[in-house]
């Protein structure tokens, strides 16, 4: 069966509950995941990424000159890195600054090649423009007239960084100096000398603030890291407080539909009074009483919304509560986005190497711009067709990697949070899951996850290949077809991000089922269609959720910070800005980890959940804590309502017979699905 197969004649828009692919899900007697028996999916994809690295990995080879080919360029670094002097040619690289990488600033802004840059000032040594550097040698006074003249500059003291003298302050000297120097050779009135780059007696900022961040680096690690963990473990567990989560959710539903109601009712009082100002116009009063009445509509459908929703956002209150049990049992999976950008930086630097290496292999042009009356040069670089289409596969094995890793712990997560729901006695998972999920994510689904990144990755290269359309179009001036590209852009923008919703919804099936990545969407897909309304409350409660916790964490932490700071070593530093803004960084860093898990953990539990109910009939259900609370709820509406359950593993009910009834209806939210999706 192939990835989009549809070949039931009778499947249609209306009929989509009697599609071959939207039958529920059935159990096979397992008592807990971790019994189901796996095979290795996807193989395929895996070796065509292998080949996809190895394919890079001579191209750079190729680059760098390891491996010669009439077809790619060696690069030269040095190109890209390396300044510009004063003639035009790179240092380091170009006929005759060879053996001079290193670039030295004269006061207009002109570059000299220099083998080294100076340690020390000297007044007595200069840097001249190579014509001029002979005569500066053999006259001191020519070379003080062509320091004013700005060919020249005497050595000052300077640290070399990315093969450029950066001036640094010198005690040993004073701002007069370099003019006391000069005066026993020129005449000051007739020559401008430059001032020496001296140390003044007050420190600058950023002394004061890096001595602040070293002298801290304690505090700073220690609360914008450590504390920041513990904060976010201990929002897990305020979460799950009885009637938390509820007040926090249902306080700003209500907080919404008073906002909507007293705004509209002013508006309205508003626009009588207006009505009866003569210093008002007929036309203003008649918009404010037009908006109020739209606000009293607005309200109206909200208040509908919620009273359809409202069972769907219990559940999704416990789903969220059961997502922060489960990530509280296993907090070792807080670490692995950490693990993700290890694996991301292993990858970029070969890559960054044959980046820099293929992006210095086309044709160097220098030109010229002049502002203000000071000529500028810069270097363009031209490539032929086959760099840029090297340039095109590189930026494509970056977005198949990228994603790749992310798809891999977005499947080790997913089986880590199933394989915590689908067990009875839930006390004895704990982190030895993680590294069950670990195992099993590398033995048998890795194809998966190259699978899913591999669709992700191609519809990023064709969004970076229409942006650089939109650029070629933008620069000819053709406005019709940088409009076409602009909404193919836009189109492809959403693809993208339909697809990562389900891509990460087929990994939780893959989770679950094992299986391969079209049939795991398919499922997905289906079993989305079925809870719909489901889906969309758990998306809105998580994502509220979620945004707290990523204000919460880091503003606690940089507030604890301030107590620290200010009222413990506040009259020792030399300001609190500087440090605590680093905590502030820093921990918003670990709460976007923390969210990135716990965000994960809710889309998990709740496909388990809905797959939960589809496979097991209700005395064998892995729902615990206030899931569990939800089916039984579920239940008495059903006996109440006198409704006879049509499957032994499943309790279907009748959409005439209990109207509000939860989403135990599955072909009612299929058909629902079918429409909005």
């Amino acid at each position: 069966m192939g990835c989009c197969d549809n070949s039931n004649p009778d499947s249609g828009g209306d009929n989509d509950t009697n599609h071959p692919d939207n039958k529920k899900m059935s159990g096979d007697g397992w008592t807990s995941l971790r019994e189901r028996k796996r095979h290795c999916t996807d193989c395929l994809c895996l070796i065509l990424l292998i080949c996809c690295w190895i394919a890079m990995t001579t191209v750079g080879f190729i680059v760098t000159g390891v491996i010669d080919d009439q077809h790619l360029d060696k690069g030269y670094p040095a190109r890209l890195t390396n300044a510009i002097d004063y003639d035009g040619r790179i240092c380091g690289a170009s006929s005759g600054v060879k053996d001079r990488p290193n670039a030295y600033y004269l006061t207009s802004g002109a570059v000299v090649c220099v083998k080294s840059c100076p340690k020390k000032t000297d007044y007595s040594e200069f840097i001249c423009y190579d014509e001029k550097q002979a005569a500066a040698n053999a006259n001191e006074s020519t070379a003080w007239v062509l320091v004013g003249k700005q060919k020249c500059m005497y050595e000052a003291k300077t640290e070399e960084f990315l093969n450029r003298c950066l001036y640094q302050k010198d005690k040993s000297v004073n701002a007069s100096s370099a003019q006391d120097a000069a005066s026993s050779y020129v005449d000051l009135g007739e020559v401008s000398i430059p001032s020496s780059y001296s140390d003044s007696d007050t420190g600058s900022w950023a002394t004061g603030f890096f001595a602040d961040m070293y002298k801290l680096r304690g505090y700073i690690f220690g609360f914008g890291i450590g504390i920041s963990v513990f904060l976010a473990l201990g929002y897990l567990y305020f979460l799950r407080v009885p009637g938390v989560l509820f007040i926090m959710i249902w306080s700003i539903i209500v907080g919404i539909g008073t906002v909507l109601f007293v705004g509209s009712v002013m508006l309205y009082v508003l626009a009588q009074q207006w009505s009866q100002d003569d210093e008002r116009s007929n036309d203003e009063a008649t918009t404010l009483q037009v908006i109020s009445i739209i606000g009293f509509v607005i309200f109206a459908l909200y208040i509908c919304l919620i009273c359809v929703m409202r069972k769907r956002i219990m559940l999704a209150i416990g789903i969220v509560k059961e997502a922060s049990r489960a990530v509280a049992a296993m907090p070792i999976l807080c670490l692995m986005p950490v693990f993700q950008c290890a694996a991301v930086v292993v990858f970029l630097v070969p890559w960054t190497i044959y980046s820099l290496y293929l992006a210095s292999s086309g044709d160097v042009k220098t030109e010229e711009i002049e502002a203000d009356g000071q000529t500028t040069q810069y270097k363009t670089i031209e490539y032929n067709n086959n760099t840029r289409l090297a340039f095109l596969y590189l930026l494509f094995c970056w977005f198949w990697t990228s994603q790749f890793v992310v798809a891999a712990g977005q499947i080790m997560s997913a089986l880590s949070f199933s394989a915590w729901y689908f067990t009875r006695d839930k006390k004895t998972e704990g982190n030895a899951t993680v590294f069950w999920a670990f195992r099993v994510t590398v033995l048998y689904h890795l194809g998966t996850a190259a699978y899913g990144s591999l669709v992700i990755a191609i519809i990023k290269t064709i969004r970076a290949v229409l942006a650089y359309l939109q650029r070629k179009a933008k620069k000819s001036g053709n406005q019709l077809a940088l409009c076409i590209l602009r909404v193919l852009q836009c189109c492809m923008w959403c693809l993208e991000k339909c697809m990562k919703f389900l891509n990460k919804n087929a990994y939780i099936q893959t989770a679950i089922h094992g299986y391969s990545f079209c049939k795991a969407c398919r499922a997905a897909f289906f079993l989305i269609a079925r809870n719909v309304l489901r889906v969309i409350a758990v998306s809105y409660v998580g994502d509220f959720v979620l945004f707290l916790g990523k204000i919460f964490i880091p503003l606690l932490t940089t507030f604890l910070c301030y107590l620290a700071l200010g009222y413990a070593i506040g009259d020792r530093i030399n300001g609190l800005v500087g440090p605590l803004l680093i905590v502030f960084f820093l921990s918003f860093f670990v709460a976007n980890l923390f969210v990135e898990v716990f965000g994960m953990a809710i889309s998990t539990i709740l496909m388990c959940y809905c797959a939960d109910e589809e496979m097991f009939p209700p005395e064998e259900r892995f729902a615990d804590g206030s899931l569990r609370g939800a089916i039984k709820k579920t239940q008495q509406s059903a006996a109440e309502a006198k409704v006879v359950p049509q499957e032994a593993n499943v309790v279907a009910v009748q959409a005439k017979a209990v109207p509000d009834q939860d989403e135990d209806e599955l072909s009612k939210d299929a058909a629902k699905g079918g429409a909005l999706l």
